[in-house]
């Protein structure tokens, strides 16, 4: 894997050098800077009826607009359709943005770094970009041996008196981007290093994302008839979670209590009615969400920002998954965050969102497997019905079946499926 860094960025060493500092004599740190900067963003993960993390989590659900960058375009400086081939992917790290919040104008240095991931798509264009893989075009990369990676981002902080900066590029309005937009933070704009071919580009968030293998410590184990339990392995309590499943039914879904280190905790959702409406649903854990957030630092309306921008994934995809707050000691050990200067508040709020498959779900998977095949001319329909349901997720829930499934033919079928290219 090559791993070069942009031609416009400081030397790669340099970009990784706060997380080496920690071994070197300590020193005064001078005092905070007038500003406080907030952090949200989501984990998404999936584990098998057995409770083991399955790969497969590369594929995207919603298009990001054409402005963002993408790992393997960013040399280029233009807008293809190429995204980055991996295997091994174990986890999502979708949408962190950071919002900044400062009465003055103010240069802020950003540098974040992701561990046993890669950062796949940022805006605006950081200044930094560790490790470039411009060759990955013609390869796959395997995440199980990514150490990790680092982007870093030289900002002026733009205060709301000052108006919008022009850079801000437009987007529809019904975008989730465009929900992240919805607070009273100030705008970002960044500054190019003398010669970069890079130009000044504006925000209002510092948005990144990326494909990995790290595994926070906590698993969910399925049983029939919605009843699932919840297992922090956690040196950490998680302070919020919850737990919802949708299907041809509606929804349903239960808030679960903070869980200790080192605890489990059994939700029965087989006990609490379907909500046919999904609107409904959507409104009622949605507040629910956003009171959680609140409590662990984010602003109301960066709390409102972030469950309108997951509403259509988490609260109205059918599935059944966990939703809970990660313990800010896990948020900084796989994400080391690094300001300078440092904020005088600096709050990280990452969701872990965990994909389960029930025994229910896997049985649906493996009827479509066997519809496929029938002699039945609406049986490959029903099975592509039910693989179109399953979306981004396909790939994960035919790995179950391949490990898991009921009998060896069903487990051929899988596996030869996933070996089949897509068309």
């Amino acid at each position: 894997m090559n791993q070069r860094h942009l031609p416009f960025a400081a030397a790669a060493l340099s970009a990784l050098a706060p997380f080496a500092s920690a071994q070197e004599a300590p020193q005064a740190e001078p005092p905070p800077a007038n500003y406080v900067a907030h952090e949200w963003g989501t984990f998404t993960s999936m584990v098998s009826t057995e409770g083991v993390a399955l790969d497969g989590l590369h594929h995207e659900e919603e298009e990001l607009p054409k402005f963002v960058h993408d790992l393997l375009k960013i040399d280029a400086y233009g807008h293809t359709e190429t995204k980055l081939p991996a295997s091994r992917v174990t986890q999502k790290m979708e949408t962190p943005v950071i919002y900044f919040h400062s009465d003055e104008a103010l240069r802020v240095q950003v540098r974040v770094w992701f561990e046993r991931g890669l950062m796949t798509q940022f805006y605006p264009l950081p200044s930094t970009v560790y490790p470039e893989l411009a060759d990955a075009r013609a390869q796959r990369i395997d995440m199980s041996k990514v150490d990790g990676s680092c982007l870093e981002w030289d900002l002026d902080l733009v205060p709301r008196s000052a108006g919008a900066p022009k850079e801000i590029p437009a987007v529809g309005t019904d975008h989730p981007w465009s929900f992240a937009r919805q607070t009273s933070s100030c705008y970002v704009r960044t500054r190019p290093a003398a010669g970069s071919p890079a130009r000044a580009e504006a925000e209002h968030y510092v948005f990144y994302r990326g494909l990995g293998r790290w595994q926070p410590a906590v698993s969910l184990r399925a049983e029939p008839r919605g009843v699932a339990t919840l297992h922090n392995g956690m040196a950490q309590a998680i302070p919020f979670c919850a737990l919802l499943e949708l299907g041809e039914h509606g929804g349903r879904f239960a808030i679960g209590k903070p869980l200790a280190a080192d605890g489990d905790q059994r939700f029965d959702l087989g006990a609490i009615a379907w909500i046919a409406d999904r609107e409904q649903l959507s409104r009622q854990i949605g507040a629910a969400v956003m009171q959680g957030l609140v409590q662990q630092g984010l602003y109301l309306d960066e709390a409102r920002a972030m469950v309108a921008t997951w509403t259509r994934s988490w609260f109205c995809k059918d599935g059944a998954r966990a939703i809970y707050v990660l313990p800010r000691e896990q948020v900084d050990a796989v994400l080391p965050l690094h300001l300078q200067p440092r904020p005088k508040e600096l709050v990280r709020v990452l969701v872990g969102r965990l994909e389960y498959i029930t025994p229910e779900s896997q049985a649906r998977v493996e009827q479509a497997l066997r519809d496929r095949t029938s002699a039945d001319p609406a049986g490959p329909i029903r099975a592509e019905a039910v693989f179109a349901s399953l979306d981004r997720f396909l790939e994960p829930h035919l790995r179950n079946v391949a490990q898991n499934g009921s009998d060896a033919a069903l487990r051929s079928a899988a596996a030869l499926l996933l070996a089949t290219p897509p068309k």
